[in-house]
């Protein structure tokens, strides 16, 4: 018969006579270990974190850390008198006992909880900057609650961080949803991207990093806790599907970080990029060990700036694309796709599929005569432009097509002028499609429940004839 991991729903207090019982007993036992280690040279163990200054950028900040090692081992710790009385009090106690000789974590990340463990955190937690080992009540507090909160957890935090840089807010941080948020980046953080290569220096000369890069995503995933024996069968996270925009499942990072740079890009036009995103399980117990993925090249680009009015309307965008990207799933991925391409062609490849998917949804495949008319006519009349009309929507949207089919056919695009600018380069008209892509976009997104019509023959009809 297999035993099910269990998942701990409330706790009740730990009680006072097992703490107090674990407080006398971590008191003797650094008397005791301070004594031995009296007439023996200090071993330690070198540190690196990245620390913000007063000025808001982090540089690299060393840091020495005293090993007790090899003295404080469990043989050495059970020697000392009253250790079989500590830990028996431990394992007696309703709220502890369940979570010793037991993995303990979630379907991510477990790690093996025993008494000696507990122990020799708290003497660790004794030592000072400069290693010096002495009780104090203080330090035994601080870490003993932290175990506390591990004890009485029903949920385990996993977190990512995917910087952003150079996103400028007027006010950090800017909640997305109840997982997402865009803020400054902490400490750990920083120290986290740094060690796995997704924020780095912008230089080797001047090893410090900008606070104004130090900004990005963040989500935080609460995970349910569970206490296992070990021998039971894994069972993984379920994968499923792909979940909806800004709501994605475990493991989809990468998708959650498409859906902020898809808002971001949509919103307005500029180079906003990541280099990757690091993960975690944020908590004392478990958090040894960083997750990353590297998506790309270094993100050199300028600021994206959202001003205290735009942050409301970005916000309104963000729920716009929480609520209705269903209909517009394929054209807002090709079209984020066109800010990540090397080559201008492939931006105006991208962008272009992603006004077809817009445009020509509702085409099946006995009904594919005109594309290049319908496609150009219908985003004139749809496209609401601050500056060029019908007429020149027309012509611009025929061009984009034509110049698409140029390019996947192994040519150049010919005609690349707009109405304001006859002597455009390829580099200007794609950016002037970008844009008209972007408002088509996003009046699809403004229809809601009404977007689903744009696949149907008869919305289109009464557009042009209307």
């Amino acid at each position: 018969m297999t035993t099910k991991p269990q998942r701990v729903a409330h706790a009740s207090p730990i009680r006072t006579q097992t703490e107090r019982i674990l407080h006398d007993f971590v008191r003797d036992a650094v008397s005791h270990l301070s004594e031995a280690l009296k007439d023996s040279a200090p071993e330690w163990e070198d540190a690196t974190r990245w620390e913000r200054g007063t000025d808001g950028h982090f540089r690299e900040r060393k840091k020495r850390m005293r090993t007790l090692w090899p003295m404080l081992s469990d043989e050495w710790l059970g020697s000392l008198p009253d250790y079989q009385t500590c830990v028996e009090c431990l394992k007696s106690d309703v709220v502890v006992g369940p979570h010793l000789d037991r993995l303990v974590g979630t379907n991510m990340s477990a790690s093996r909880l025993q008494a000696s463990n507990i122990l020799k955190s708290l003497m660790y937690a004794m030592l000072d900057d400069e290693g010096h080992l002495a009780f104090t009540d203080k330090q035994f507090d601080v870490k003993w609650r932290e175990f506390l909160g591990l004890f009485g957890a029903d949920r385990i935090a996993s977190k990512m961080v995917s910087p952003l840089p150079h996103l400028v807010l007027t006010t950090f941080p800017l909640r997305l949803n109840d997982e997402l948020v865009l803020d400054r980046l902490t400490d750990d953080e920083v120290t986290r991207c740094y060690q796995v290569g997704v924020i780095r220096p912008d230089s080797l000369q001047f090893p410090f990093i900008c606070g104004e890069v130090a900004v990005g995503i963040r989500r935080t995933m609460f995970l349910p806790k569970l206490i296992r024996r070990g021998d039971e069968p894994h069972e993984p996270p379920e994968v499923g599907d792909e979940g909806s925009f800004g709501n994605r499942p475990l493991f989809r990072d990468d998708l959650v970080i498409d859906d902020v740079l898809s808002a971001l890009r949509l919103f307005k036009h500029a180079q906003i990029r990541t280099a990757g995103h690091a993960g975690w399980t944020d908590s004392f117990w478990l958090n040894a060990s960083t997750s990353f993925r590297v998506l790309g090249k270094w993100p050199y680009c300028g600021n994206y700036e959202l001003s205290e009015g735009e942050v409301l309307h970005f916000l309104e965008l963000w729920r716009l694309l929480e609520e209705g990207t269903a209909g517009f799933g394929f054209s807002i991925h090709r079209f984020n796709l066109a800010f990540d391409r090397g080559l201008l062609g492939d931006r105006l490849v991208d962008l272009v599929i992603a006004a077809e998917a817009l445009f020509l949804g509702d085409l099946n495949v006995q009904d594919r005569g005109e594309l290049r008319f319908r496609f150009a006519l219908r985003a004139a009349k749809f496209i609401e432009h601050p500056i060029y009309g019908e007429r020149e929507l027309f012509r611009v949207m025929r061009r984009a097509y034509d110049a698409r089919s140029a390019i996947v056919h192994g040519g150049s695009p010919k005609d690349t002028s707009l109405p304001d600018n006859q002597s455009a380069k390829l580099a200007t008209f794609i950016d002037a499609i970008e844009e008209l892509v972007r408002l088509g976009i996003r009046r699809g997104l403004s229809m809601k429940e009404d977007g689903k019509n744009l696949r149907q023959a008869e919305y289109w009809e009464d557009l042009l004839l209307s």
